[in-house]
């Protein structure tokens, strides 16, 4: 008799034994590293040990993920959430599975679950911002950022964001109150202030007003500054014809981000303006040298050729690029 119920206490234990926190957290970060073949005897050793869990079934859809199959992730995930309802990260990775698929409502219904659960995790709370925002929900999205700031006063993009969703809303609103909070935010330095704030003045076509504010950036943390910085910076210089500034941050940008194409075609849009052709043609060449293929560098290559005598070699050019529109339409 002793011995059956030996085994009856013991039984419980090998089926649903579950991983210890320290244990999940070290191997999911296994599994998000560039080992593959550790991150597979990982995964392995966690469904030997600890099979039908759900850490286990949630490390299997980040394999599953990892190897491109969505679907199967997506079932994995929804079993880690049946065997442990409770499972907010279970919620929230899924959520992100049906952001891939476009199944919006799906990913805010899963994401406000992973909230319920855990209230003060702001990563779910931006992620819900997200769908809000691809689905349309401005007025839900604009109450999660205000959330978001409550949670994290720090987090100074999310004063842009409320401003950017205030304005969605209603494009008559008066935005100056989140950026007087994001000054007023204790542990936010003026320039990251500065540089929101010119970052959504541009985006408002408020051009003299954001690069005043990029100006004043640049004045106390221009090293701090990233490539998207120096690129809008470079745009409010551009769009208040300061031609010479703008070339010098598009340069900047240009060489914190070599092969972004945007920059390149940006800083040629300058060259065009001042007609300075043969730095058009180079630049334009710098452009062709990252993406032989796209089309507004061989469209500004052709401009530059045209207004040095190059005709035939213009045209070219324009025929190339009228070939890509023309693809890029279909």
């Amino acid at each position: 008799m002793k011995k059956v119920l030996l085994i009856l206490l013991l039984f419980p234990i090998a089926t649903f034994a579950q991983m210890p926190k320290a244990e999940f957290e070290s191997a999911v970060a296994i599994l998000f590293g560039n080992d593959h073949q550790k991150a597979i005897a990982t995964l392995e050793n966690a469904q030997k040990k600890y099979p039908n869990t759900y850490t286990t079934y949630y490390m299997q859809a980040i394999m599953q993920y990892r190897d491109g199959d969505n679907n199967g992730a997506m079932m994995s995930q929804s079993n880690a959430i049946k065997a442990n309802p409770k499972f907010a990260e279970g919620y929230d990775a899924r959520a992100q599975l049906f952001e891939a698929k476009g199944m919006y409502e799906k990913a805010i219904a899963d994401e406000t679950r992973a909230i319920e659960i855990n209230p003060l995790n702001p990563s779910y709370i931006t992620n819900r911002i997200r769908y809000y925002f691809l689905n349309k929900q401005f007025k839900e999205a604009l109450e999660d950022t205000k959330t978001r700031i409550k949670l994290d006063p720090t987090e100074y993009y999310a004063y842009y964001d409320a401003a950017d969703f205030s304005k969605k809303i209603d494009p008559n609103a008066d935005v100056d109150i989140y950026f007087k909070q994001l000054y007023a935010a204790k542990g936010i330095e003026k320039y990251r202030a500065d540089l929101v704030h010119g970052r959504f003045m541009l985006y408002q076509s408020k051009f003299e007003e954001g690069r005043q504010k990029y100006e004043a950036a640049a004045a106390v943390a221009e090293q701090e500054f990233n490539a998207e910085d120096f690129h809008c910076f470079a745009i409010t210089c551009y769009k208040t014809k300061i031609y010479d500034k703008a070339i010098v941050y598009y340069n900047k940008a240009i060489n914190m981000a070599p092969q972004n194409v945007d920059y390149l075609n940006n800083l040629s849009a300058v060259y065009d303006t001042q007609l300075d052709m043969e730095m058009l043609k180079k630049n334009a060449q710098r452009t062709l040298d990252v993406d032989p293929n796209d089309g507004l560098a061989n469209r500004y290559m052709a401009i530059g050729l045209a207004n040095s005598g190059q005709l035939t070699l213009a045209k070219e050019y324009n025929d190339k690029a009228n070939s890509i529109y023309e693809e890029q339409k279909k």
